[in-house]
């Protein structure tokens, strides 16, 4: 079964990348996809607007009823559903109550890991409501190469919590924000638009496969936010 898959936290931390990301995977793998934009900015309206692969339709709404219809449908034709919902409170406990999988996006900040624990407080405390097994996880997203003191720090707060982290993440690419500007998905647009398509396709699909877009979730023991990123990191220090 193809899940449905929630985004969002109290801080944006690159909700809309990651869910435009997952919704291009979903497309190569030629994976019908309804992407829901609740966010407050709608940047992925926006990016429908510049053009968009077949296999991809995006809503913009905050309804509601009508994002639990659309997840319904989407459930019902066996496609895939990512909704984006931004860093209100109240719309992420609703998104994530209607998801499988709750996404909470950390970029390498103490600031947005502190706005990610607060929304795993937010959605722990919601845990008996909605989807039944339904779970969520952080995703580290725009991983840079940063002093070590700051990814100890990152961790160290989200350390404090015992909701998984995903082995893999998104690291900070110009790839990853092209479709925005040109249209498309990090799967469709030439190498000549943006450097480091190659790879950031490859750490998509990657992050898909754990999500469980590609293949099956694999349940995994709790893990450092960024493991992939950890030799990048030593090397910045």
């Amino acid at each position: 079964m193809i899940p449905v898959i929630s985004v969002g936290s109290l801080k944006t931390s690159g909700t809309s990348t990651l869910a435009m990301t997952l919704a291009g995977v979903a497309a190569a793998a030629e994976i019908p996809v309804i992407v829901i934009d609740a966010a407050r900015d709608g940047d992925l309206a926006a990016w429908a607007q510049a053009g968009l692969p077949a296999k991809v339709t995006v809503e913009r709404t905050n309804d509601p009823l009508v994002i639990e219809q659309l997840v319904r449908a989407a459930r019902r034709r066996g496609d895939a559903a990512i909704i984006d919902a931004g860093d209100e409170g109240e719309m992420i406990r609703l998104c994530a109550r209607l998801a499988d999988h709750a996404l909470i996006p950390v970029r390498f900040s103490p600031l947005s890991a502190y706005s990610a624990l607060l929304t795993d407080q937010l959605l722990a405390a919601d845990a008996g409501t909605g989807r039944k097994g339904r779970d969520r996880c952080f995703v580290a997203s725009a991983v840079t190469a940063i002093p070590s003191r700051v990814a100890r720090s990152v961790e160290a707060i989200i350390g404090t919590s015992e909701t998984r982290r995903l082995p893999i993440g998104l690291v900070q690419r110009a790839a990853y924000e092209a479709p925005f500007l040109h249209g498309g998905t990090i799967f469709t647009l030439p190498d000549e638009v943006a450097p480091g398509l190659d790879r950031a396709r490859a750490e998509a699909a990657s992050l898909a496969y754990e999500i469980g877009i590609l293949g099956r979730v694999v349940e995994r023991p709790v893990a450092p936010v960024a493991p992939a990123a950890e030799a990048d990191l030593r090397t910045a220090a």
